[in-house]
């Protein structure tokens, strides 16, 4: 009866977090495409708003850990998959780390996006909003590597895993656009295309490795 419980409040856990996720997701997207609308002259191109779409995403997931992190026992235990406010507390400089850095590159992914869609209307440049997104990724790497070497081997092997798959993904779509496209089968990818190809791959990448070793199950 335990067992079965347990698994019940699992599950409700699974749907009270996808709801919400669901609810911001949607929500959020609305109402940045509309204020990015809102100051004029904004074209919002299939390739601008996928990217907009996966910064979106990057940024909501930093936003719910960090939210997570600073309350631990009144956001994270219900919003986060983790066993109980203790195992956030363990983890909080990881996963404070992990939220700024999403949130900031999610941040830099949409502001690319929005100011190739508003051109020259736009309050930073598109070659500004490229230069800032690299500072960004520097940035990301630096953190990565200090996290690497406070994790155990099972963090290690997830994160190979993802950069594996995040390869392959990007690869096998690489080979079947570019060869539809040469073929003039068809449109080729625009710019903005290619790097909502990474960044949604490493995204892809992050869910599929976690759901391989079962860390996606309700806890």
């Amino acid at each position: 009866m335990t067992t079965q419980a347990g698994k019940t409040a699992g599950w409700r856990k699974t749907a009270m977090q996808a709801t919400v996720g669901a609810i911001a997701g949607a929500g959020g997207m609305s109402v940045g495409l509309t204020l990015a609308e809102g100051q004029g002259g904004v074209d919002w191109a299939p390739s601008s708003i996928m990217l907009f779409g996966v910064g979106f995403i990057f940024a909501l997931m930093g936003l719910f850990v960090g939210l997570g992190t600073a309350a631990p026992n009144l956001v994270g235990r219900r919003l986060l998959n983790v066993a109980d406010a203790e195992e956030i507390v363990e983890e909080r400089s990881s996963m404070g780390a992990s939220s700024a850095c999403c949130l900031i590159l999610g941040a830099a992914l949409m502001l690319l996006a929005y100011s190739v869609a508003a051109g020259t209307a736009a309050l930073v440049s598109p070659a500004a909003a490229y230069w800032i997104l690299l500072v960004v990724l520097g940035g990301f790497t630096a953190v990565s590597l200090w996290m690497w070497q406070s994790f155990d081997e099972l963090w290690r092997q997830l994160t190979v895993e993802i950069s594996a798959i995040t390869g392959n993904v990007m690869m096998l779509v690489a080979i079947v656009w570019g060869g539809a496209a040469a073929a003039e089968l068809t449109a080729g990818p625009q710019p903005l295309d290619l790097v909502s190809l990474a960044f949604g791959s490493m995204l892809l990448a992050c869910f599929v490795a976690a759901g391989r070793r079962g860390m996606m199950a309700p806890r």
